[in-house]
């Protein structure tokens, strides 16, 4: 455990989880497709004064904790193309793809990348910062495909275990910049609380076991910076979630992860029962997902607290903190207007500050 001492001295602190919508002036600055152009566009002048405007907004907010937006990245899991060569275009849609595929080895041309991103936002704020760090599960999952990648990795698990030394390569960094929590998204282990999801496995468990396996091995020695782990059923915009279920098909596998804080969803009508936090560990702090981030309907201060109140009839309040379900923008593609987030913001920190009052 490497909790943070600020973090654990604050009441409720509200924040992201990681992305906000992109300006189109941010999307005209990256190049279509991630890799070596795209590292050196991300980090110009002009998209650092891009991410200053981001961090702001969530300033202005009245967050604790601020992340930058992701500004910088194509998608929150594209991040790797920018630190290691390999990865082709892929926009097919039969079978479905995420935008790139692994095609070739990797080699790492950009190390320290996300370390960069970090240095910068610590430097723009005197608020507490977050940034993220796709797992090498999810990025197995996503970018490797039989047909396009198994010359360069003849099966996933091998392009997943390639991936590990990168990722930690890049925590190691990480943890020496000041930087308050660093969370691992994996979305694709939490879809497997989908039934229909589950089943499309040969052996779940399997799946689940090989995620989270993969996570340690990429934390093993991190112990300089509070990590987090963030666990949602995707965000598909305005068209919803792409998994239903509650958390106990996952729950075992979710407590053999070695991270400080659970970051969860529970806004959503699919996300099923809070009391399921009863049985993360009593060490473990949680993220709660109590404010809504794929529909224009913008919870209020009142329906943000009660949130916190249905959890706090299961934990503790001194382990949780306040954040959208997701980012609010995962990728490029979103058309929301910054305002909606900021406003969502706004009515999550004004919650925190009035759940301090009550029961500081």
């Amino acid at each position: 455990m490497a909790l943070s001492q600020r973090f654990a001295a604050t009441l409720f602190p509200s924040g992201v989880v990681g992305s906000l919508p992109r300006p189109l002036m941010v999307k005209e600055i990256l190049p279509d497709t991630p890799g070596p152009e795209s590292a050196t566009a991300a980090r110009s002048p002009q998209m650092d004064a891009a991410v200053r405007y981001a961090i702001a907004v969530q300033e202005l907010a009245g967050l604790d904790l601020v992340s930058d937006g992701e500004w910088r990245r194509h998608t929150y899991t594209h991040i790797i193309a920018d630190i290691a060569t390999g990865f082709t275009q892929d926009l097919r849609t039969e079978p479905a793809r995420w935008g790139i595929s692994i095609t070739e080895k990797m080699e790492v041309a950009q190390p320290g990348l996300i370390a960069e991103e970090a240095r910068f936002l610590v430097s723009a704020t005197d608020r507490m910062t977050k940034v993220c760090v796709p797992s090498p599960y999810l990025l197995g999952v996503r970018l490797w495909e039989k047909e396009p990648s198994s010359r360069a990795y003849p099966t996933r698990d091998e392009f997943i275990d390639a991936l590990v030394p990168i990722l930690r390569a890049e925590l190691i960094e990480l943890q020496k910049t000041g930087v308050t929590v660093v969370q691992i998204d994996e979305p694709h282990l939490c879809v497997l609380v989908d039934p229909s999801y589950r089943n499309s496995f040969e052996n779940a468990q399997y799946e689940m076991d090989l995620a989270a396996a993969k996570i340690n091995e990429m934390l093993d020695g991190i112990d300089q910076v509070q990590t987090a782990l963030h666990l949602c059923r995707r965000n598909w915009g305005r068209q919803g979630w792409g998994a239903e279920g509650g958390y106990e098909p996952i729950i075992e596998t979710m407590k053999k992860i070695d991270v400080d804080q659970y970051v969860m969803e529970f806004s959503i009508p699919v996300a099923g029962d809070m009391a399921i936090l009863r049985e993360l560990p009593d060490d473990k702090l949680i993220g709660l997902g109590a404010v809504e981030c794929r529909f224009e309907k913008i919870d209020t201060r009142d329906e943000i607290v009660r949130r916190v109140e249905r959890a706090l009839e299961h934990v503790d309040a001194h382990r949780l903190s306040i954040n959208p379900d997701c980012g609010f923008s995962p990728g490029l593609d979103s058309t929301v207007s910054l305002e909606e987030p900021y406003q969502k913001l706004k009515n999550e920190a004004a919650a925190s500050r009035h759940l301090r009052e009550l029961y500081g």
